[in-house]
This record gives structure tokens, C-alpha cells and sequence, in this order.
């Protein structure tokens, strides 16, 4: 089993946030993006190989407004997303989103001006949200009065400006950040593979890791049943990489799956990017993405929003996507972790207001109806930071941070379990799972225990001991309303697996605790590639795949599903499902409550409550869910 690193963490990652802060500073004729918007002092001086962006190099940029009635969004989006209030189901469009929240025509059409005298071409977003900008280097340097360079940062290239990014005052003033001065590194996909050989000699997968398995496990066959295949719907994926609509095709027809034809589009949007996301291992994520999504719902449409990744390229794809608004469900898979956000708040650098930018758009969505759900990482409740250097040696630290957008109270958040199975691993040694439980690699510590060569000696079993199901609780964002006053909600119990030197441990305490902030996931389904699902490329072949970015496409498949069949979209999931999870009798889910063998390599079940955050409210029964969803 191959583990791929979900989100790559580096110091890189700091350019996101440290471009993403409000013009506020006054000057004679423009405005500053704060006093010290990068925290150059402390982070230019550890640059290496500085050099000058090329001046004919493009470079785009997107200029977020600062909203109107702000504090008026929540409200709104639980109005149109909850049972017994006047608007629900009032769903938004673009356009009335924009007349509400974002700036209107008159506002945006002011900087036109700015950019033509700069030669810079500009676009604005239905919402009223988002200005993009695109130029050459030098006009932008020119119009922003900013040095733009490129770097290496801790071996990860990242592009910069040691001057801050100014404008004209009556145009600052308008402006809630820039993004695009500086560029983060790639973020990669969520992509657990097995060490099984591919066999491209079969014709078709073997049923024992088709998407019938999820059909039925789940209990989404009574649906198919009554005709819901999610037909006239629409599924989004957004992704950082390309696929072959051929292997799609093949993986339909090699299922058996009767999917309607021409049914796949791809929307590609120009971003920048330090280093291009489009590569063979990452077009495999999306190609896993379209495949379940379109398994899952066989009658549904299927619109890809591809971008490089980066700060401007995670804006507009979602951007896009709720512009258009033909996809009445979207998934990703893509992410980073908070680590970045936590660093620069210790550091008093500044606010991380790139959480900020995203929220805005995801409440978008949210408002328009559009159910969004974001795989929770694959490495459980740790992701990696930077706990300082030894000579040339970058040394990480291991923390419980959480994942963005994954920890977004604008998303419903998937996250991973392990069906019951027997693996004997050779010499002897077996692992074995005897129920449904949260996916978590410690079922192999005991033999790694006593076994250790064994793993040693293969790196593919040995990076597999720290596979597991994303999730924890955010310090970026706080509980949103449905989960406030929530059994197990910012209560927790824990088992540290994974020791301070990153060494399995297969007997620790329990420990319990409290802490405040967005709790994530909400749902979880199987993700565990030991129970995984095979995908098809042709570089490949038939392949045995797992990770929580197989669970986000399939809950976004089941989303088109019950549209289909309620003739209405379900819209935003989490209001509505954290209050049928308050009814044991009733509740369409099957929570993980147990302290043992249950665990996300950190956090555990708790005996009697409705949540933890290893599986949030746990799995889905889909019939009891189309039943009792409004």
C-alpha cells in the first residue's frame, strides 16, 4: 500500500495566507495591504535563490471585494436549509447572491479603469465577490507598485514581493485582500493505492471492490429501485489535474453500469501555479472522482472544474462553479492543513483571511443549494508542520491540525472507515477487522509489534501504518450552529497511536478532553484501501484504491440520487442532518461510537454520544436519509 501525501506542507504554503490580508493602511494616494503583510522581516531573510520574475511572464490575480451585510449570511443560510422556515428551499442564484452580499455592477466597474491603464485584462464574478485580474509581470509590478520574485523557501519554490501590494484609496477601500502576489506550492491529491498488481487483462473490476459494494452497505439500493439515478442532475468535481474521459468510459462499461452517453464536460480555468498539479498521479485522483461520482449516480451529468492549484486557483473553481450553477452537487479532494494558519497567528504575522475569502464563496454554494463535500485527509488527526532546521535538514513536526477547506462550516465534511476483513501479510501474519469501524491503521500495531522486519522491509506496508480517516477540530473556524450544544461535539477521547518520534504504539491511554472550534467530519463511509475500490486508467489497468477521496465523490453521487428523486435540490446537508441524528430512533445513521479499536490514529468513539471526530455522526443508511430529509 503506497501512501501519497494528501496535503503538502511547506513553508510555501505560508505565500497563501501572507498575500491574503486587507488593505487598511492609509497613505497620501493609495493604500497599503497592511503594515507588514508577509512578515518579510522574518521570512524574506530565509529565501534562497531570489530572482525576478520574468516581466513578459503572465500572472493573474483575484481582488476580493469586501462584502456587503456579511453578518447576514449565516442566518440566510440556514433559512433556506432548514425545515419550517419561511424560505427554505429558497435557494439563491448568483445574481441575487451578488445584490445581497457581493458589490454590485457600479462598484466592480471602477477598477475597470485602474486595470485598462495598466494593460491588464480583468473579469468580474457573478457574485460581486471576485475580481480577476490578468497581465504581465511588469504591468502588474507597475500597477500595484510591487517587485515580483520567485524563490525557494525550505526547498519549495514560492513567488513573492517584498514591496506591499498598494492601490488607489478610493479602490482600497473596497477591497477585502489580494490574492495572487504570491503563489503557494502544490497541494496533492488524497490517493491511498494498494501494492496489488495491476491486471490488465480483466474485463471488468472485481465485484468485491466495485461500487456495488457501497451501494449496498449503505443501503442505497432501495433508491435505484424506484427509478433514482440521478437523472436531469448535475455532479461538479473540482480538481488540480486532467483525466481521459476514455478511462471513465471504460470503467462505466466494465461495471456494467448503464451510463447515459456524452455525459462528461470539463470547464478549465487558467490559474497560477509555483509548480503545474497536473501530473499522472494526480490526474489518477480525478479520474477516481468521476468514476464513483458517476457510478454512483449512473443518469447524472458529470462538469469538471480543473485549475493548477494555488491560492487563485482554488478561489475560482469553486468561483466558477456556483457562477455557473448547473452542478447541484460538488466534491473535492484537495486540500492543506492549518498548520500554516496556526504558525502565523503564534507569530502575530497576521489574520488568515484567505479562510475568510473561501468561507464567503462556500456560503455561496451554500445559499444556492449546491451540496459540497470535501474529503477529511488520510492521515487521520496528524498533519505536518515545521518544527525548525538541523544544519540542512528540514525537521516536521506532527500535530493535530485540522484540514482546509475539509474543516469549512460551509461543507459537509467525508471521512473514512474499515469494513470488516482478513489480510494475511505473508510470514504468517495476519490483520484482521471484525466490524464496521472508523479507519484508522492501529488493527496492524499489534504484529507490527511482534513482526517488525516484516514492515521494515517494505516500505509500501510500512508508510501504511499511518493511513487513516481525517478529522478533528479546527482552530480557524468556530462550531457553527448546528453543532453547538451536539452530543460529542467539542468533547473528545483520544488514544495517542502515533508517539512523539512518529512510532506506532498499539497500547495507549485513553485520554478525554474539550476543545472549541468546527469539528469535522460529519459523515463517513468506507475509505480503507484494505476495503477499498478499484478505479481504471490505462496506464494502470483495473487498480484497488482508498482514501477519504473516495467517499466525498460517492456522497456527491448519492446527492444527485435523492435530487432526482425529491425533484428539488437537498442543498447544504449539515443542518438538516445534525437534527436527525438527534433522534436514536429515527436517526438515519450508525454511529462509531466505541473507544476501541475505533480510532483516526488519534481520536476514538464515545460510548453514548452522537459524535466524534474520527467519524462524525458516523454512516449513512441512504433510504432512512431519503425518507426523512425535507
Amino acid at each position: 500500500m503506497k501512501k501519497i501525501t494528501r496535503w503538502l506542507v511547506g513553508f510555501a504554503s505560508l505565500a497563501l495566507f501572507v498575500s491574503a490580508t486587507p488593505l487598511t493602511q492609509a497613505a497620501s494616494q493609495k493604500k497599503a495591504a497592511g503594515k507588514d503583510p508577509y512578515g518579510i522581516e522574518k521570512i524574506l531573510k530565509k529565501l534562497m535563490q531570489k530572482k525576478k520574475v520574468s516581466p513578459n511572464k503572465n500572472v493573474q490575480l483575484d481582488i476580493i471585494l469586501k462584502p456587503q451585510n456579511e453578518n447576514q449570511i449565516t442566518d440566510k443560510i440556514y433559512a433556506v436549509n432548514t425545515p419550517g422556515n419561511p424560505e427554505f428551499k429558497q435557494f439563491y442564484t448568483p445574481e441575487k447572491f451578488r445584490d445581497e452580499f457581493g458589490q454590485p455592477a457600479s462598484v466592480s466597474g471602477e477598477f475597470k479603469p485602474f486595470f485598462n491603464k495598466y494593460h491588464l485584462k480583468s473579469k468580474t464574478f457573478s457574485n460581486g465577490l471576485i475580481i480577476n485580474v490578468s497581465g504581465k509581470a511588469k504591468n502588474i509590478n507597475k500597477a500595484f507598485s510591487t517587485n515580483l520574485q520567485t524563490a525557494k523557501y525550505h526547498a519549495n519554490p514560492v513567488q513573492f514581493s517584498s514591496k506591499k501590494p498598494v492601490m488607489p484609496a478610493n479602490l482600497a477601500d473596497k477591497v477585502l485582500t489580494v490574492l495572487g502576489i504570491t503563489t503557494f506550492n502544490k497541494g496533492v491529491s488524497g490517493l491511498v493505492t494498494s501494492n496489488a498488481k495491476s491486471n490488465k487483462s480483466v474485463g471488468k473490476p472485481n465485484e468485491k471492490y466495485a461500487p456495488s459494494k457501497f451501494v449496498k452497505q449503505y443501503n442505497l439500493q432501495p433508491l435505484y429501485d424506484k427509478g433514482y439515478q440521478g437523472q436531469g442532475q448535475t455532479v461538479g468535481i473540482i480538481t488540480f489535474a486532467g483525466f481521459k474521459k476514455s478511462d471513465a468510459e471504460t470503467f462505466w462499461k466494465g461495471e456494467g453500469i448503464d451510463a447515459k452517453p456524452n455525459r462528461l464536460s470539463v470547464k478549465k480555468i487558467s490559474a497560477p501555479a509555483a509548480q503545474t498539479t497536473n501530473t499522472p498521479t494526480n490526474q489518477l485522483e480525478t479520474t477516481l472522482d468521476v468514476e464513483q461520482s458517476g457510478a454512483i449516480a449512473p443518469q447524472a451529468n458529470i462538469r469538471v472544474y480543473q485549475a493548477n492549484w494555488s491560492d487563485v486557483g482554488l478561489a475560482n473553481t469553486f468561483a466558477t462553479a456556483f457562477d455557473e450553477n448547473k452542478a447541484s452537487s460538488l466534491s473535492m479532494s484537495w486540500g492543506m492543513n492549518e498548520y500554516i494558519t496556526h504558525y502565523l497567528n503564534q507569530k502575530k504575522l497576521l489574520t488568515p483571511v484567505y479562510g475568510q475569502a473561501l468561507s464567503l464563496l462556500l456560503a455561496q454554494g451554500a445559499l444556492q443549494g449546491v451540496s459540497t463535500f470535501v474529503a477529511s485527509g488520510d492521515s487521520g488527526a496528524y498533519e505536518q508542520g515545521i518544527g525548525g532546521k538541523f544544519r540542512s535538514i528540514n525537521i516536521p513536526n506532527y500535530s493535530t491540525y485540522a484540514d482546509f477547506p475539509a474543516d469549512s462550516p460551509w461543507v459537509t465534511s467525508t471521512g473514512g472507515t474499515t469494513l470488516p476483513f482478513t489480510k494475511n501479510l505473508g510470514g504468517g501474519v495476519k490483520i484482521s477487522v471484525d466490524k464496521e469501524r472508523a479507519w484508522g491503521a492501529d488493527y496492524m500495531y499489534r504484529a507490527y509489534a511482534q513482526h517488525r522486519k516484516l514492515f521494515q522491509t517494505n516500505l509500501q506496508t510500512m508508510m501504511s501504518l499511518y493511513n487513516a480517516g481525517g478529522g478533528g477540530i479546527s482552530k480557524l473556524y468556530d462550531a457553527p450552529k448546528y453543532q453547538q450544544d451536539f452530543p460529542g461535539v467539542n468533547t473528545f477521547n483520544a488514544r495517542q497511536y502515533i508517539s512523539n518520534s512518529m512510532q506506532p504504539s498499539p497500547n495507549p491511554v485513553l485520554v478525554s478532553g474539550t476543545q472549541y472550534g468546527r469539528n469535522y467530519p460529519d459523515v463517513s463511509a468506507n475509505a480503507d484501501v484494505n476495503t477499498g475500490y478499484q478505479i481504471y486508467a490505462k496506464s494502470l489497468g483495473w487498480h484497488i484504491v482508498g482514501g477519504t477521496s473516495v467517499v466525498a465523490p460517492q456522497f456527491n453521487g448519492v446527492t444527485a440520487v435523492i435530487n432526482s428523486g425529491k425533484g428539488t435540490r437537498m442543498g447544504f446537508w449539515n443542518p438538516q442532518i445534525y437534527a436527525l441524528a438527534k433522534n436514536r430512533d429515527t436517526s438515519p445513521f450508525t454511529v462509531l461510537d466505541s473507544d476501541n479499536n475505533n480510532s483516526n490514529l488519534y481520536y476514538v468513539g464515545q460510548l453514548g454520544k452522537l459524535y466524534n471526530q474520527a467519524t462524525g455522526l458516523g454512516t449513512v443508511n441512504f433510504e432512512k436519509l431519503y425518507n426523512s430529509y425535507q
